[in-house]
């Protein structure tokens, strides 16, 4: 039977004492009832799915886990044979941990357990599968989103400061270098014309090849 959403996990979880069926002989109804008895945490289905959507059907309206579904024409030769019966009663008791192993692997993919259960087809093959969702985000990490977010912008902000500080740092030194370069040429062409006139700070011999420089 094709199951959708099946998992790939195995048998290979098996207990070591294969649990033994007391049945050999008696009708198929009354051996249902005696495996149901038998492992009450498992919920057991006799069904034939005749289409994908009769399989959905049966795996959403699932609860959880411990669920197993069991071809009819395999439950009646677990019925009549002894060895079947062990053989599938075996897998019937492995359902609450195929569960826990199914629930721990959604859990590692951060989802959560929506239901699942284990599937025996008319051929006697046996196939697991899961329903699952991702979790909600918590409030712890929204909130510890929310603040490295924060912290990001705060960051951005800082940063943005000092690349304006520096733009401004370097435009007032531009304008005073021009003011230095507008004063050089101004007593440069006065030097040429002869108007210049000296501080008195200067010697005699100084006069003529000083500039004061200041701003």
């Amino acid at each position: 039977m094709a199951i959708s959403e099946v998992t790939g996990y195995t048998s290979t979880y098996a207990a070591v004492n294969k649990p033994q069926s007391n049945r050999g002989t008696g009708s198929t109804q009354e051996y249902i009832s005696q495996i149901k008895a038998k492992y009450p945490d498992v919920n057991i289905t006799v069904a034939d799915f005749k289409s994908e959507k009769q399989e959905d059907s049966y795996m959403f309206g699932c609860g959880r886990g411990n669920n197993v579904v069991i071809s009819s024409n395999i439950i009646e030769k677990m019925a009549s044979d002894p060895e079947t019966a062990a053989k599938y009663e075996q897998i019937i008791a492995e359902a609450p941990k195929a569960t826990e192993i199914i629930k721990e692997g959604l859990a590692a993919y951060d989802s959560e357990l929506i239901a699942c259960g284990t599937a025996i087809d008319k051929n006697g093959r046996v196939t697991y599968w899961s329903i699952g969702r991702h979790k909600p985000q918590s409030d712890n990490t929204t909130t510890s989103n929310k603040k490295s977010t924060q912290e990001q912008i705060k960051e951005k902000r800082a940063k943005k400061k000092e690349e304006e500080a520096a733009k401004q740092k370097r435009l007032e030194k531009a304008e005073t270098m021009e003011k230095l370069l507008k004063k050089f040429r101004t007593k440069a062409h006065e030097i040429a014309a002869g108007t210049s006139v000296m501080p008195s700070k200067y010697s005699a011999e100084e006069k003529g090849n000083k500039l004061d420089m200041t701003v």
